[in-house]
């Protein structure tokens, strides 16, 4: 009986054991569960929270980027500024070098006609000095006959009666061809066709004269007529070699000097 007793009590306890531990195990699971939703829900606070700080954060670093943007912007539009300013300023340097440059030829230009102007009315005087100052001998070895037809045709050539003169001369060289005065009327033959602008002529005729008569007095002056002759014609490499072979002339000598400044007014 007393057995029997004790499995009824074993059996009452055990059962109520048994009722017992599933409600423990459910209290259990509940509280974990409970943990677990707690940390789900700290977890999501957490990434909302984290979102919103790199919400925030990118924000923050987009304001920046879009400040350094315009800032880039601004320093762009400063520096094009700067650099158009700078174009600017150069241009107008270029322009005022190269208004200087011209007026510089300009004015070189203008010296240069001044010169040559000076050199023109230094020869204009000299040309008329020439026609002035020249004078014939007709004494000594001269027929009467001679000296007469010659000082007959130089009166018209100091009248400047040009045209009879000139006619005059040549007729005098073919009617004495042999006289001392014959290089004189080739001379003044010459000269009257520089006077009247024949230099063509002109050139010819100072030629025939330094060819013909190379000791003559009067080779030197058909030299220096000739270079000008020449000059004016266009020829002034032929020029120019005239006037180095007078230059070579005595330092005193009036040819001399007038052919070593054509040299420096002409040569480069």
């Amino acid at each position: 009986m007393k057995s029997i007793q004790s499995i009824i009590i074993i059996l009452f306890l055990g059962s109520i054991l048994f009722s017992c531990a599933p409600s423990q195990l459910t209290s259990r699971q509940t509280d974990k569960i409970d943990i677990l939703e707690r940390r789900i829900v700290a977890l999501e606070k957490q990434k909302h929270q984290s979102l919103s700080d790199l919400r925030s954060e990118t924000s923050r670093l987009l304001k920046k980027v879009k400040n350094e943007i315009d800032n880039f912007r601004k320093s762009q539009r400063f520096f094009i500024t700067e650099l158009d300013a700078l174009k600017k300023d150069a241009s107008l340097i270029t322009n005022e070098s190269e208004k200087a440059r011209n007026d510089i030829r300009k004015n070189r230009i203008r010296i240069q006609k001044l010169v040559k102007r000076l050199g023109d009315q230094i020869l204009a005087l000299e040309e008329l000095k020439t026609f002035f100052t020249n004078s014939i001998n007709t004494s000594g070895s001269v027929t009467p006959e001679e000296k007469a037809a010659f000082e007959k045709v130089y009166r018209q050539y100091r009248k400047k009666n040009f045209k009879v003169a000139l006619t005059g001369f040549e007729l005098f060289r073919k009617t004495y061809p042999d006289s001392r005065l014959a290089k004189d009327a080739l001379f003044f033959n010459a000269y009257i066709y520089f006077l009247t602008a024949r230099y063509d002529s002109a050139s010819l005729g100072f030629f025939e004269l330094i060819e013909q008569y190379p000791n003559s007095k009067r080779a030197n002056d058909a030299k220096w007529w000739l270079a000008i002759s020449l000059e004016r014609t266009g020829d002034l490499n032929g020029a120019l070699d005239l006037y180095r072979e007078l230059s070579k002339l005595d330092e005193q000598n009036p040819l001399g000097i007038k052919a070593r400044f054509r040299l420096e007014e002409l040569e480069p």
